[in-house]
């Protein structure tokens, strides 16, 4: 069955989803003592997230409980919501496609969603039923960008942050901007700054030649990490999006620099989880502190055409929901099916066998071959069509247990 565990920006405030950000070493560190069970783990800026095909919701669980440990005690985390087969089906399905994200049809997660899949199936716990999964809700999504608008004119967050800066600030051509951090997500940034105008830009990162790579590549500055603070006694603008685990800018580090520069305001956008500056940061004469909880109102101005599209992406994902679970079903069930197939053969071959001892007419045996044959096709047809139809239900696999153990079938498919 498949179970999911999500802390999201739906119902979790970002000071609990930062202390929950999960780095990829981490994954990766926690799936390596994942023996024989089916797992991925989806972290982003906005979401932690685990799917599971597991049998038992205790042991789900059990799993999410030592998931969290990574970066927590292992007590019970408020707003998990958690989803159970279908459900968690098409919360995946609808994740990727965009309809869950912050920013209505971003294309980040559906990159975000296909990595974490590609990390899981590395080190060995995507196996058939979640690999069946993520590759059908990985299609779903690309249908719906092929098919609809959800993604014509979408923003990702960092776009997003971008433009809040814009709405601030107006043009962005007579102001010099820092992005922290080189990764996926400062590259986006330093792309979206550079299409609106923005021609002092200077990309600062943990590692000096992640940096410099990211100068090269879009035209831009370079500077290291040691050179943060001297950076921002020239800058007006700063957007952070490290994923380094711990605050790098402190109200202590701030105040100094804001000291030195009296007549002009500092404009921080954080978009890092967890965040890369101290909230109390914000209450710095001359700093205007952003974090991704204050991007939501740019946000709602930004997707009101969009949504106009959301009926006919819920479409596609019934339909490629519909399509996976018949699927899944026939492949979850296929293995009783057929022993219980078996089974019945050899019943009717031993009894056939034993009346063909008292018949030597040749044309009984056809008539009564043909009987039996059509007699078991008929007694299994009704059985078999509701093992297909409830496998995947709720109770599916506690289903398939009972018609096991009643018709006496082997155990260890």
């Amino acid at each position: 069955m498949f179970h999911c565990r999500s802390i999201s920006h739906h119902h979790t405030e970002l000071a609990i989803r930062e202390q929950l950000s999960l780095t990829p070493h981490q994954q990766q560190q926690w799936m390596e003592k994942q023996h024989d069970v089916e797992v991925v783990v989806l972290s982003t800026c906005n979401r932690l997230e685990l799917y599971a095909h597991v049998d038992e919701p205790d042991q789900m669980d059990t799993l999410w409980a030592d998931l969290l440990t990574q970066q927590t005690s292992p007590t019970d985390v408020p707003y998990t919501l958690s989803l159970t087969g279908l459900d968690a089906v098409r919360h995946l399905f609808r994740v990727c496609c965009g309809l869950e994200s912050m920013a209505l049809g971003e294309p980040q997660i559906l990159g975000q969603v296909t990595r974490a899949y590609e990390q899981a199936h590395a080190q060995g716990t995507a196996h058939n039923a979640i690999s069946l999964l993520f590759r059908a809700a990985i299609h779903a999504a690309k249908r719906a960008r092929t098919e609809t608008n959800i993604g014509t004119g979408s923003a990702s967050v960092s776009s997003l942050a971008v433009s809040k800066i814009e709405a601030a600030l107006g043009p962005l051509n007579q102001h010099s901007a820092i992005v922290l951090g080189a990764g996926e997500m400062g590259q986006t940034v330093i792309k979206t700054l550079l299409q609106r105008g923005a021609t002092q830009i200077t990309v600062i990162s943990r590692t000096y030649e992640s940096a410099r790579r990211a100068a090269e590549q879009w035209q831009i500055r370079a500077r290291p990490i040691t050179e943060l603070k001297d950076s921002l006694l020239e800058a007006g603008i700063l957007f952070t999006t490290s994923n380094a685990p711990f605050t790098i800018l402190s109200s202590e580090d701030v105040e100094p620099i804001m000291r030195a520069r009296p007549e002009r305001p500092l404009y921080i956008v954080d978009i890092a989880v967890p965040r890369d500056v101290d909230m109390a940061v914000g209450s710095l004469t001359g700093v205007c502190l952003y974090d991704l909880d204050d991007l939501q109102q740019v946000i709602e101005a930004s997707i009101v055409q969009r949504r106009q599209t959301i009926p006919e992406v819920e479409r596609i994902i019934e339909e490629e929901l519909s399509l996976f679970w018949s699927d899944y079903q026939g492949r979850t069930v296929a293995p009783t099916i057929r022993q219980l197939r078996e089974q019945a053969e050899r019943i009717r071959q031993a009894e056939l066998n034993r009346m063909y001892h008292r018949v030597d007419d040749e044309h009984t045996r056809e008539l009564v071959e043909q009987f039996s044959h059509r007699f078991m096709n008929k007694m299994l047809h009704h059985l078999t069509r509701n093992l297909r139809d409830k496998a995947g239900q709720q109770d599916g696999a506690l289903l398939v247990a009972i018609a096991r153990d009643l018709f006496g079938l082997e155990d260890g498919l």
